[in-house]
């Protein structure tokens, strides 16, 4: 978030903070200049770059409205794009396929998305405060290899702490509490990809953010893994004969994200190929 700060900042917002510190004063200030308020409005260390509620101003107003808006564009542009190339229309007349999906799970996605980037302010200004470990890309604080070796790390981290997340979520009181709404799709399409319980979506995306608190992760990384997660996530839900689209017929199996590894061992990795043509000749073969 600080990388895209670095660039609006200058460009947009340092004029829109003074355009406003300036109307305000000019509105509320000009009768009585000493006031508390007027205090607070003449007060340039609450509107300067550092200080934490113009940062948390910003990034709420940025994430919320702006974020909210271009990601939920994105992710309606790429699920078009994913069920126009790979969703098999004859599922519609699946007993297990619900009249209108399709609107339900862009509501419920929508929603989730709308949650998931409020709740994910407090971790941005985090990050823009610098509690986080996030450097710049070829700014020589770390060696080379680990420039490119940091996404090899993040898939590991990253799968392994959802893995165990989406488990715990098959409890059966967390199961029956939130993450049966997503379970609800059987038949998934695309636009099922965020119809999440929005609180746990938000858990759900904490291994996002949580690798550059604890090492560190080179600010263009943090946008790259950001951006490919959200696309792996509508991706793992085109209903084509693969990995997750086993989990949604049995969710007893293929818990993990981006690798199969957590799930052997844990022994509940189940071929994709094996699984599907078993069901297709009436047995399961995982």
């Amino acid at each position: 978030m600080d990388l895209i700060f670095n660039y609006l900042d200058p460009l947009i917002i340092d004029s829109v903070y003074d355009s406003v510190r300036g109307s305000l004063q000019l509105g509320l200030c000009a009768n009585s200049p000493s006031s508390s308020v007027c205090s607070v409005i003449a007060d340039s260390k609450l509107w300067c770059r550092e200080s934490i509620y113009r940062q948390s101003l910003s990034i709420f107003i940025v994430t919320w409205f702006v974020h909210w808006i271009s990601s939920s564009v994105f992710f309606i542009l790429l699920g078009t794009v994913c069920h126009y190339l790979y969703f098999d229309e004859a599922l519609k007349s699946h007993p297990k396929y619900h009249k209108n999906q399709i609107r339900h799970e862009i509501y419920d996605s929508l929603l989730s998305l709308f949650g998931l980037n409020v709740l994910t302010v407090p971790i941005f200004v985090a990050q823009v405060r610098g509690y986080a470990k996030l450097y710049d890309f070829g700014s020589g604080e770390v060696p080379f290899w680990y420039e490119f070796g940091q996404f090899l790390f993040f898939v590991l981290f990253s799968d392994t702490c959802m893995y165990w997340l989406h488990r715990t979520f098959h409890i059966n009181y967390l199961f029956n509490l939130m993450h049966k709404k997503h379970h609800q799709y059987i038949i998934p399409t695309p636009f099922s990809a965020y119809a999440f319980d929005p609180l746990e979506a938000y858990i759900m995306s904490l291994p996002i953010y949580a690798y550059s608190f604890l090492w560190p992760m080179s600010r263009e990384a943090q946008l790259i893994v950001f951006v490919t997660t959200n696309i792996w996530t509508v991706l793992l839900h085109d209903n084509r004969d693969q990995f997750h689209t086993v989990h949604h017929k049995n969710v007893k199996l293929n818990f993990g994200q981006f690798l199969t590894l957590w799930d052997h061992l844990g022994g509940t990795y189940a071929d994709p190929e094996r699984y599907f043509a078993g069901k297709r000749e009436g047995t399961v073969k995982s």
